[in-house]
């Protein structure tokens, strides 16, 4: 049996949160990584401190030092009170929107088939009417439903949301900024902006720099 020690509630052994308070779990913090923000200074610094991860003094007087972490951990990261979504929860997302947008696409197509009595790919105006309606899915998902609620549609089934860095609400015109400017370069040179939060602190894509956010698992 845990319990809070900032109120004195009692805990769930699987608590990352105390739910009266709202203080993270020092058990759980003991065995997070902290990425500290220095706001007011304007520098985005990031430290980490591991549990068991402590430089000591061997008997035999000579000095060791523990090398630092190459990879930032897919779980138990920290931005202040918000545990960041790592790389398997952010991947799990897109997939969930891809299916969404690949389902979308098949019934949009059947819907223009069945009305013009003919195969899409024997008119150009069906083509036409196809990939619009698959962009404006994309700006609906990715930069309306992102921009008002932080969250697309697979992020909101797996429970994780866009947040600024600076703290400041995210809006339509970062979504945008985000997604119609930062995808595209992300997937640049194989996709290693993607791949980028495997080894950034802070668990960020090229996108999510551009566009000054991290995503996070909700509360």
């Amino acid at each position: 049996m845990r319990f809070c020690p900032y109120c004195g509630r009692q805990l769930s052994e699987r608590s990352k949160f105390c739910p009266y308070c709202g203080k993270v779990s020092p058990a759980r913090r003991g065995a997070a990584v902290d990425v500290q923000e220095n706001a007011a200074a304007g520098a985005r610094s990031a430290e980490f401190v591991s549990a068991g991860a402590r430089s000591s003094r061997p008997p035999n007087g000579s000095s060791s030092r523990i090398a630092p972490r190459r990879y930032a951990p897919p779980t138990h990261a920290f931005i202040g009170a918000f545990e960041q979504a790592g790389f398997g929860l952010r991947y799990g997302a897109w997939m969930f929107d891809f299916l969404i947008m690949l389902i979308a696409m098949m019934v949009s197509t059947f819907g223009v088939t069945a009305l013009s009595h003919r195969s899409v790919l024997g008119s150009n105006r069906d083509l036409v009417v196809v990939a619009a309606l698959t962009v404006l899915l994309f700006l609906l998902n990715f930069v309306i439903l992102a921009g008002i609620g932080g969250q697309t549609a697979g992020m909101r089934i797996l429970g994780i949301y866009i947040m600024r860095v600076s703290g400041q609400p995210f809006d339509i015109k970062r979504a945008a900024v985000r997604h119609l400017i930062g995808y595209p370069i992300s997937m640049a040179f194989f996709f290693l902006g993607f791949l980028w939060m495997l080894w950034d602190p802070r668990q960020q894509g090229w996108h999510d720099k551009l566009a000054g956010t991290i995503v996070v698992i909700a509360k």
